[in-house]
């Protein structure tokens, strides 16, 4: 097969000679269909690298999420610190139990503050319904004074952040027996 041509241009009459390009053969059915699965491999290759720079991108984003919170929770404490240092050095240089007891009511003051800002309120207990999911039972007194299932004194204050419980008051129950 011949694949010059000859070709007249108009301007100049003069016959050239140009290479005919060959027509690009229809790829078989078999041809195409491997091209397909190559195509469509690439583009599995390509998502699945994708998916998996997503995955490592939103762990470290999750991290520095982290990081951030946790840096700015425990530098809201650092007052307290600060507190404590002044209530002792408070004592060293007074030499009375006065500053110190003063200084110790404002850590209590500064603390509760920074537990509220966070959110963290405390769990009222005692006179409420004992609640399984708010309290955790350290005794149990049989009191004629008190309804049944009333906490009647709490040994360690819970704390709840929003509807999470962070720790459970730990309470006395009054039972009064079936008996009675």
């Amino acid at each position: 097969m011949n694949n010059e041509i000859e070709v007249e241009t108009k301007e100049s009459n003069e016959i050239k000679v140009a290479k005919k390009k060959p027509r690009a053969k229809k790829p078989t059915k078999l041809q195409q269909a491997l091209l397909d699965i190559d195509e469509l491999k690439d583009k599995a290759l390509r998502q699945a690298a994708e998916y998996e720079n997503f995955k490592k991108r939103s762990v470290r984003e999750s991290d520095n999420a982290i990081n951030r919170t946790r840096d700015y929770t425990i530098a809201s404490f650092l007052p307290l610190l600060d507190d404590i240092e002044r209530t002792l050095s408070s004592v060293k240089e007074h030499k009375g139990i006065d500053s110190f007891v003063e200084g110790i009511k404002l850590i209590k003051i500064n603390f509760n503050k920074i537990l509220s800002e966070k959110g963290v309120v405390s769990i009222e207990s005692v006179g409420n319904q004992f609640d399984p999911e708010l309290h955790e039972a350290m005794m149990v007194e049989n009191n004629s004074d008190y309804e049944n299932n009333i906490v009647i004194e709490e040994f360690e204050r819970g704390f709840k952040h929003g509807d999470r419980i962070l720790r459970p008051s730990k309470v006395k129950v009054n039972r009064i027996s079936d008996g009675e």
